[in-house]
């Protein structure tokens, strides 16, 4: 069976030409913080490369803040970017002593930087981490990945959370990497295949992106029903355009006298008069009126 890892410098040297027979998707360490720079992002990515392995990175935070999270996102992106990863990946796991609501903010800038860029970008937090610090309620992001260790190579209990990928141990063994690795399943609807295509700029919509649209969809199809219904109305009020026969001789008569404007054709008869088209039409029947008495 293939396997998902993570890794960083922590595996050392790995050779790819054995990995590349036992790994379906790496996702690399790019960095941690803004100061610690995997000492072995690049010797992976060229190797995942090399051996066309499908590959995404990651980065463990260490920021405090939004203004640090939006530092870090930027130096994460423009690092990594360059070796156009399928995904990106921010590692949240501790606060280093920033309150709740700073995490949130600091999490969800992070995200929606990265997130602005069209890349799929995914979150990563503590199975621990993930509702005392409220990372249940962080958006934007395309998938969720939660760790949940059994205490030994084989899976255990799946996260109590619902998520995307699991990270169910720290114990496994791969090809080509000397010790420990990290090994994931993939937990929810998304298949390798979401995780693996190349990064177009075309990713799933978010929740909150499919809700907006769809809102926007809704009010359209009002608009558009609402716009059939006048021109329904329209063409009914067209088709009285006619004179009642019984009415044909007054008709003829106000327009030839000059008491309505018209051909008797390009009105309507049936509908409500204004108090602007009585007053003109008084005044026009006074002034008519006027003028035959002098005569």
């Amino acid at each position: 069976m293939s396997k998902i890892i993570d890794i960083s410098h922590h595996q050392g040297d790995i050779d790819w030409s054995q990995a590349c027979n036992d790994v379906d998707l790496a996702i690399i360490r790019i960095q941690y913080g803004t100061n610690t720079i995997d000492r072995k992002y690049l010797q992976n990515i060229e190797g995942c490369i090399k051996y066309k392995i499908p590959f995404g990175v990651y980065m463990y935070v260490t920021y405090k803040n939004a203004t640090e999270a939006l530092v870090q996102a930027e130096d994460f992106y423009n690092r990594a970017n360059a070796h156009h990863p399928l995904f990106y990946v921010v590692d949240v796991e501790e606060s280093f002593g920033a309150s709740i609501e700073n995490i949130v903010q600091g999490t969800q800038a992070f995200i929606d930087y990265i997130k602005n860029k069209g890349v799929k970008v995914g979150l990563y937090t503590g199975h621990h981490f993930y509702k005392p610090y409220r990372m249940d309620t962080i958006k934007n992001y395309d998938f969720l990945w939660i760790p949940r260790y059994s205490g030994a190579s084989g899976p255990g209990k799946k996260p109590d959370f619902a998520c995307d990928v699991w990270q169910y141990t720290d114990k496994g063994v791969v090809q080509g990497i000397k010790g420990n690795v990290d090994l994931n399943f993939l937990n929810g609807h998304k298949p390798l295949s979401w995780f693996t295509a190349a990064n177009d700029h075309k990713t799933e919509l978010t929740f909150t992106q499919y809700e907006v649209l769809k809102n926007e969809n809704n009010q359209l199809k009002q608009e558009i029903a609402d716009i059939k219904r006048l021109l329904a109305g329209k063409a009914e009020w067209i088709s009285t355009m006619t004179v009642a026969t019984t009415h044909k001789e007054d008709w003829a008569w106000v327009i030839e006298e000059g008491i309505i404007k018209g051909d008797g054709k390009s009105l309507n008869p049936k509908g409500a008069l204004t108090r602007e088209q009585m007053a003109t039409m008084l005044k026009r029947y006074h002034d008519q009126n006027n003028k035959d008495q002098n005569r």
